[in-house]
């Protein structure tokens, strides 16, 4: 008995002393507010007790001077004496209380304490619960039917506080909820009191009840139910998952929490429903694997991502139509839960391995309702786009996870499914663009769902299934299109946006016609398709005025580059056997024709930036051209290779100083900017290859070449002598340049001076060595008198152009390289030399030196007195 007594006693404890402490709030905020009224009555009457001479007279605006109208004096009658009443004193209007500052001390006990004391609330249920568990005191029905009574009595208590202080209120009913929720998991998870199917229904109760609680009392109780939903189904758990009863109930704890949101605009909560639903849908996968039988119950998945994603777009459909730019938070959830439901539906298709039709009906009506959604919301018109995104994204990734191969990979399936998918939203969005706010969108929307779709395709299968004519595919595709901007034409000065619409049809009859060329042939006139498909685009906007058709220029642009220029593939490519005549001239050739086709039709729209890029495509395609014809000279079977002999790399410096020379001819007649650049870039490319490669690195003194046998007509002429000379026609044609720059000049002085005596100088040794088959630098003999001769001559030569063009830089080099012939002379001439051989090296030396100063003192000052 003495137990029993004490249980009792306990549970009156707990259960009481929560109660006579809301009972104790409520009765001193009751007194509070008494006290209040009467401070406001005893200040009221301190003022109407306080004296009134002193106060200033009411203010009275005077009229101004220059709207006084004189009128003239009224007659004045005696009238009889009246008595007028003192008027009362005007007492001034009592001073409002003002309020207490938040501070720290106001935010922890008037916010701090109360969530606080909630939780202290429910762990006094649970620790109560806990207690009698350990003791033994009460069955476990008793104990359950406790706390579900102590949670009720808290949502009770939350009513009658509700109009005395909202946020006690919101604190008691969420202590409640959580209560309640404690009851009901611990009665099915730890007492086994009621079956799976009842404990999922009170759970879906529960939870509808606490939405409704939630309505009343805050967001803080609306997330509470909505955590406790979801979180039910994995406490409550089932050894045989029935995925129609899991999803259901899921979907009803979706629906309510979006119905709140929908009435009270508590955004936040919608990030969490889009949790959980993917969460919920990632474990169902999960456990499919184990379990066949699950899979086919696919489609009751399906259905709940629609679903989810319908409520989405429902519960903020009023803050979308408010206005045309609906808050931020709210686009923001609606494309999170378009695109994230829609990327779970192809996940569910790729992890079925597209077996069953339902996953894919399940993501074809996702995006149905996203091409309704975009046609009928114009703030949320590119959400039409998701629709054909994601059915390719799905499509690939089944073809990518399978590797288009073994049992899971139907061929016939994916060829129906693509043409399916591009067919319809093809269709439909050409059927939405009528009357629509911007038909432009939605035809290129349709040109490009049934463009990708066929380009996919035929990409999958164009290795595994032979005889099919994709280019006569291609061709039959674009016969609706060219029917439909037929069509279209005759609308176009009666809809608003017929134009563009009609640019972007034109456009697809292109791109369709363009795709047979490379489908026909081979991988390598892909990119040329793409050209074309730049100048076709370029006519059309040009002849309907479309900017944003225009536009698309920029990716064709870019898809070309990446395809010619940056993809090593292309060394890969099949030659043919003609040398010169091979797929590169007539993939390059073709391509530059079409861009500067493009060029007549875009110079006239004005767009500087578009024109600019397309000139440096061209010239950018002329310069990949000449090196891959180089290369495939020398490397024939396969351009591919590292290998890169001497003579190769003086036809790369030859043929890199020929085409900045030509870009330099240009830029000097035209003044244009990409010309300048591309011999700035080409120009430096050539020098960088001739100075750093072929003279530091791998000249024929450290590295073995043929040049060949002949005394001036070989392989070092082409390597030094040829850029030489092009530096120095450089110098020549730059004088005029409109961007001269002295630094510039110099640098090609010191590079045109160092090639040649680089080219002099192995001359000298081809002429005493032709195979270059001794080692190092050795010289002896009349090989070493050859070196300072020609090495003398070639900086007399260096003084004499730079008193000619009065360039100090050529005469400084010249003085250093004679400087180096004295110091060669008289170190190593005159041990290496004998007999007459040391004679006449000094003599020579000596003639020329006093020459050279003659010469200084004529021409130097004679330069001087002119300065």
């Amino acid at each position: 008995m003495e137990e029993i007594f004490l249980g009792l006693l306990a549970v009156a404890w707990a259960l009481g002393t929560p109660i006579i402490a809301i009972v104790a709030l409520v009765r001193t905020s009751r007194l509070r507010e008494a006290n209040q009224r009467l401070a406001a009555e005893v200040a009221l009457l301190r003022r109407q007790s306080l004296p009134t001479e002193g106060l200033p007279p009411p203010f009275v605006a005077e009229p101004d001077a220059e709207t006084v109208i004189e009128q003239p004096p009224l007659p004045v009658e005696p009238v009889a004496a009246v008595e007028v009443p003192a008027p009362e004193p005007v007492l001034p209007p009592p001073l409002a209380i003002a309020p207490v500052r938040g501070g720290w001390e106001q935010r922890l006990g008037a916010r701090a304490f109360l969530w606080v004391g909630a939780v202290t609330l429910a762990l006094a249920a649970i620790f109560l619960v806990r207690y009698s568990i350990e003791e033994g005191y009460l069955s476990p029905e008793v104990r359950v039917i406790l706390a579900a009574l102590f949670g009720f009595a808290l949502i009770g208590a939350a009513e009658k506080m509700r109009s005395r202080d909202d946020r006690v209120a919101q604190a008691l009913a969420a202590a409640g909820v959580a209560a309640l929720y404690g009851a009901l998991f611990s009665a099915v998870a730890l007492y086994g009191m009621i079956s799976k199917v009842a404990a999922g229904g009170g759970a879906a109760a529960l939870t509808a009840f606490a939405i409704g609680v939630s309505l009343r009392h805050g967001i803080f109780v609306a997330g509470l139910a909505f955590v406790g939903g979801f979180a039910s189904p994995a406490i409550i758990g089932s050894e045989t998952p029935n995925t129609p009863v899991l999803f259901g109930y899921l979907l009803a704890i979706a629906a309510g929490t979006m119905g709140v949101i929908r009435i009270r605009g508590w955004w936040p909560l919608g990030w969490g429903v889009l949790a959980g639903s993917a969460l919920w849908t990632v474990i169902w996968m999960l456990a499919s694997r184990d379990a066949d039988g699950v899979k086919a119950e696919l489609h009751w998945v399906g259905l709940f991502l629609v679903a989810v994603a319908g409520l989405f777009v429902w519960a903020t459909w009023r803050r979308m139509a408010e206005s045309e730019n609906p808050p931020a938070d709210v686009v923001a959830l609606v494309w999170t839960a378009l695109a994230g439901t829609g990327v779970l539906l192809g996940c569910l298709v790729v992890d079925d391995d597209g077996q069953q039709k339902a996953g894919w009906l399940a993501l074809a009506l996702h995006g149905t309702g996203a091409f309704a959604l975009g046609r009928w919301t114009p703030r949320f018109q590119y959400a039409a786009a998701l629709g054909p995104g994601l059915s390719l994204l799905a499509l690939a990734l089944w073809w990518g996870a399978t590797g288009g191969v073994g049992a899971h990979w139907d061929a016939d399936r994916f060829v129906w499914l693509t043409i399916l998918f591009g067919g319809f939203y093809a269709a439909v969005a050409f059927a939405l663009l009528w009357n629509a706010g911007r038909p432009g969108f939605w035809a290129a929307l349709s040109v490009a769902a049934a463009f990708t779709h066929f380009v996919l395709c035929w990409y999958v299968l164009r290795s595994t299934v032979t005889g099919v004519p994709w280019g006569l595919i291609s061709v039959g595709l674009a016969v609706p299109f060219l029917v439909g901007a037929e069509r279209l034409a005759r609308w176009r000065d009666s809809m608003t946006g017929a134009t563009e619409a009609l640019g972007y049809l034109a456009a697809g009859v292109t791109f369709f016609i363009a795709a047979a060329i490379p489908m026909e042939f081979s991988r390598e006139w892909i990119t040329v398709a793409y050209a074309i498909e730049l100048a076709a685009v370029a006519a059309i906007a040009a002849r309907l005025d479309l900017r944003a058709m225009r536009l698309l220029c920029w990716p064709l642009l870019a898809v070309v580059v990446v395809r010619f220029v940056l993809n090593p593939e292309v060394l890969k490519y099949p030659l043919g056997v003609t040398p010169v005549f091979n797929w590169i001239l007539w993939g390059y050739g073709i391509s530059i024709v079409a861009l500067v086709a493009g060029l007549r039709f875009l110079r006239p729209t004005g767009d500087v930036r578009l024109v600019r890029a397309v000139e440096a495509t061209i010239a950018l395609l002329a310069f990949v051209l000449a090196t891959l014809e180089v290369r495939s000279l020398f490397q024939p079977g396969s351009m591919a290779t590292p290998d890169v002999g001497f003579t190769e790399r003086s036809f790369y410096v030859a043929i890199w100083g020929a085409f900045a020379l030509a870009a330099l001819w240009m830029a000097r007649r035209r003044q244009d900017l990409v010309a300048l650049w591309a011999w700035r870039l080409s120009g430096g490319l050539a020098i960088a290859m001739a100075l750093v490669v072929q003279v530091l690195i791998a000249n024929p003194v450290f590295e073995p070449a043929d040049v060949g046998r002949l005394p001036l007509l070989n392989g070092l002429f082409l390597a030094y002598a040829v850029p030489a000379a092009m530096t120095a026609l450089a110098l020549r044609w730059i004088d005029v340049e409109v961007n001269r720059h002295r630094d510039l000049d110099l640098l090609i002085e010191v590079a045109a001076s160092i090639l040649a005596f680089v080219y002099v100088s192995l001359e000298v040794r081809h002429l005493f060595d032709p195979g270059f088959e001794r080692e190092g630098f050795a010289a002896e003999g009349l090989e070493l008198y050859t070196y300072s001769i020609v090495w003398l001559l070639f900086g007399v030569a260096l003084l004499a152009l730079g008193f000619l063009r009065q360039t100090a830089a050529l005469r400084h080099a010249g003085m250093v390289l004679v400087c180096i012939v004295v110091a060669k002379v008289f170190l190593i001439d005159m041990a290496g030399l004998k007999g007459l051989l040391r004679v006449f090296s000094f003599l020579g030396l000596g003639a020329a030196l006093i020459g050279l100063g003659y010469a200084y003192r004529r021409f130097g000052f004679q330069e001087r007195q002119s300065d």
